[in-house]
């Protein structure tokens, strides 16, 4: 997988496999650089920018809050995507990649002595050049907040989307990379119960209502949207949660297919560039690159 060592990259270096089992590393900086009240300064000047990549789902639920709010005129994006020969690379043509090929690049720049893992999010102050925050929760939050047209965690509301929040990161968001990366049998075996355990839960939750809380959007539908919209795609098949598809479940089918609907929505969704990130970024499962064909369905 590769990672930054005292801020030189390391392509063999991974943590993130131990005694056969797979268990995702945070990559937070050591501190935010900026407050929030200077963060939405920088916002307003348009110093900011948005680096993710289109097969992350961690990245996806930023991009859409992003794209709910209409922000690109104020927080300008930057893909991240293509082969990961040093982990995610800039595509051409943004706003940061005349100057940097990787994000890695970016995270020596900010930190010039970080140990750890090169994810996307993150936030970008073009101007102070270092990165201001890569916890894609406080990302997809702040988003929320600069933004008119989302309201996805409202204070009488709180205590449901964390409880929510942590279902569907523990059940589902991260249990599919444990069965996807497993190198147990009976680690896979556990995480693809905990998968359609969760699945199962989701489901009946939404038999009566349209979105997981509420009337409208809030944080977890578009947490679990992130997941979903991935899930026939590349976790039935690539990450091996095979017992079920997502249009075995009607109500999760449905609420996946609402959201995905929306325009704004719809626009950051990239099939061939989620199955992509995936299969030709995997060499243990798929070690000549095959992409396998995107499913068959009505979205």
């Amino acid at each position: 997988m590769g990672m930054l060592i005292d801020g030189a990259w390391s392509k063999d270096a991974d943590r993130t496999i131990k005694n056969g089992r797979y268990r995702h590393q945070t990559s937070t900086l050591p501190q935010l650089l900026t407050s929030r009240s200077e963060l939405e300064n920088q916002a307003g000047s348009g110093n900011l920018i948005f680096v993710a990549s289109q097969s992350c789902p961690w990245s996806h639920a930023a991009t859409v809050v992003h794209a709910l709010n209409d922000l690109a005129g104020h927080i300008s994006l930057q893909f991240a995507a293509g082969p990961r020969t040093e982990g995610y690379r800039l595509i051409e043509n943004g706003p940061l990649s005349e100057e940097n090929e990787h994000i890695h690049q970016l995270y020596s720049k900010t930190n010039p002595a970080y140990t750890g893992r090169a994810t996307v999010p993150f936030l970008w102050d073009r101007k102070a050049r270092h990165i201001v925050s890569n916890d894609s929760t406080a990302i997809l939050r702040f988003f929320d907040t600069i933004g008119s047209r989302t309201n996805l965690r409202p204070a009488e509301l709180k205590v449901d989307i964390d409880t929510l929040l942590d279902q569907i990161y523990d059940g589902l968001a991260n249990a599919v990379y444990r069965a996807g990366k497993a190198q147990r049998q009976d680690e896979y075996e556990a995480a693809v119960e905990t998968v359609y355990t969760t699945l199962q839960s989701l489901e009946n939750r939404l038999r009566s209502r349209q979105y997981l809380i509420t009337s409208h959007l809030t944080e977890p539908d578009i947490r679990l949207f992130a997941t979903l919209v991935r899930f026939d795609t590349v976790y039935a098949t690539h990450f091996r949660c095979t017992r079920y598809r997502l249009t075995d479940f009607p109500n999760l089918w449905r609420f996946t297919r609402d959201i995905y609907r929306m325009p704004e929505v719809q626009k950051t969704v990239d099939f061939e560039e989620i199955r992509k990130g995936y299969y030709l970024n995997d060499g243990d499962h798929n070690p000549h690159k095959i992409v396998a064909e995107q499913p068959v369905f009505d979205w």
